[in-house]
C-alpha cells in the first residue's frame, strides 16, 4: 500500500471517530447526561468532533494547493474544486434535510422565504433558525463558509514566499480566530441575539481549519522521513491530555470559549496528526487507524451525521428505554449512514468525476479512457 493510499485510509478512521464521538455526545444529549460532574463531564466535550472534522476538511481541502505551489506547479481548478464541493455535500443534505422535515414535522424548513436558509446553508447565522431543520447542520454552514475561502486564502498563499509564507499565513489566520472570539466576548452578553451564531461562524473556527492546513503544509514540506520523527502515541498523549483538561477543568465563560477552544484544537490537530504524517513508518496507533471497518464507518461517516441526531431523538420521543436508545442508535444512525452513501453520495461524486472527464476530453479534443478516482475528500 502507497504512502497516500494509507494516509487516506487512516484519514477515513478519524472521520470515523469524529463521528462516533458527536454520536455519543447526542446519546448522552437525549437522555440528559450531559455537563454535571463524573460522566456527564467526559461526554460533553466529546463535541470535540467537531473540530476535529474542521481539522480534517483543512488538511484534506488545502493540500492540493500547497503541493501545487511548492512544486512550481499550476494550482487546481477553482471550478473544479467547487464542484467536486458542490456535489460532495449539497445532494446528501438536500436528501436528508427533505425527509426529515417531513417526518420530524420540521414546518420552518418549508416557510418562505425563510425557510431558504436550511437548503442554502445559511441557518448558522441567525439565533432563530440555528438548530432548525437539521440542528446540528450548523456546522455545514461553517464548512461551506470555508469552502468558499479557501481559494482566495490558497491564492493568498502563492504570493507568500515558500513554506515560510504558508506559516505566517496559518499564524495570521488563528490571530485572527483569537481576536474574533475575544471581541465578541468584549462587546456582547449571552443573551444578545448574535453571540452564539457569531462565536461558531468561519472567523471564529478558522483557527481550526488552520490546524489541518498546517498538518498539510507540513506533510508536502518535510516529507514522510522528517516530518515523522515524533511517535505517534506523543501526538495522541497530548490530545488526550487536553481532553482531559478540557473534562475537569470549570473555566469561566471567557475561559471555556477563549481557552476552551484552544485546547479542542489541540485535540484535533494530535488525533489527526499520526493519521496524515508519517504514515510509511507504521505502528500499532497507525496500524489500528488502518482497519477496514474503522474506514469504512469513516466512508458512510457524513450520512450519519446528517441522520443520526434524528434517529436518537425519534427513539427517545417513542419511549425507548435509554439503553436502547444508546446501543440501537447509533446502529442505525450507521445504517442511515450506509443508505446515504449508497445511495446518494457516491453516485453524485461518480457525476462529478463524469463531469471533469467530459470536460477535460472536450479541451483536448479526444475522448479519456481508463482515468480512475477515488472517492472525494
Amino acid at each position: 500500500m502507497t504512502v497516500e493510499a494509507g494516509r487516506l485510509r487512516t484519514v477515513d478512521a478519524l472521520r470515523a471517530i469524529a463521528a462516533l464521538a458527536i454520536v455519543a455526545y447526542h446519546v448522552a444529549f437525549v437522555l440528559g447526561e450531559l455537563g454535571g460532574q463524573g460522566a456527564g463531564a467526559w461526554l460533553a466535550q466529546l463535541q470535540v468532533g467537531v473540530p476535529l472534522f474542521f481539522a480534517i476538511s483543512g488538511f484534506l481541502l488545502y493540500r492540493p494547493w500547497v503541493a501545487a505551489k511548492l512544486a512550481g506547479a499550476p494550482p487546481p481548478s477553482t471550478g473544479v474544486y467547487a464542484l467536486r464541493r458542490i456535489l460532495r455535500i449539497v445532494p446528501a443534505y438536500w436528501v436528508a434535510l427533505l425527509l426529515i422535515a417531513v417526518a420530524m414535522g420540521r414546518d420552518e424548513v418549508f416557510a418562505w422565504p425563510g425557510g431558504l436558509v436550511y437548503p442554502l446553508f445559511a441557518q448558522a447565522y441567525d439565533v432563530d433558525s440555528f438548530t432548525g431543520g437539521i440542528g446540528q447542520a450548523w456546522t455545514l454552514t461553517v464548512e461551506v463558509a470555508f469552502y468558499a475561502a479557501l481559494p482566495l486564502l490558497a491564492l493568498l498563499a502563492r504570493r507568500l514566499p515558500g513554506v515560510r509564507g504558508e506559516l505566517l499565513l496559518l499564524g495570521a489566520m488563528v490571530a485572527l480566530s483569537i481576536a474574533w472570539r475575544a471581541g465578541v466576548l468584549a462587546v456582547l452578553d449571552p443573551s444578545d441575539g448574535p453571540y452564539i451564531p457569531l462565536l461558531t461562524s468561519l472567523p471564529a473556527e478558522l483557527d481550526l481549519f488552520a490546524a489541518g492546513m498546517g498538518l498539510a503544509v507540513l506533510s508536502v514540506s518535510a516529507g514522510e522521513s522528517r516530518a515523522a520523527r515524533v511517535p505517534a502515541w506523543c501526538a495522541w498523549a497530548a490530545a488526550g491530555a487536553a481532553f482531559a483538561t478540557l473534562a475537569l477543568w470549570t473555566p469561566g465563560q471567557v475561559g471555556a470559549v477563549l481557552a476552551g477552544h484552544e485546547l479542542q484544537l489541540v485535540v484535533a490537530a494530535g488525533l489527526l496528526a499520526p493519521a496524515v504524517i508519517g504514515v510509511s513508518r507504521g505502528g500499532r496507533l497507525r496500524h489500528a487507524l488502518a482497519s477496514p471497518a474503522l474506514a469504512w464507518v469513516g466512508l458512510v461517516s457524513y450520512g450519519i451525521y446528517l441522520w443520526h441526531l434524528d434517529v436518537l431523538r425519534a427513539l427517545g420521543d417513542a419511549g425507548a428505554p435509554g439503553v436502547v436508545v444508546a446501543l440501537a442508535g447509533p446502529v442505525i444512525a450507521i445504517a442511515f449512514g450506509a443508505a446515504s452513501w449508497y445511495l446518494v453520495e457516491r453516485h453524485s461524486i461518480t457525476l462529478g468525476h463524469r463531469l471533469r472527464l467530459r470536460r477535460a476530453a472536450g479541451r483536448s479534443g479526444r475522448p479519456l479512457a481508463g482515468v480512475g478516482e477515488r472517492r472525494d475528500a
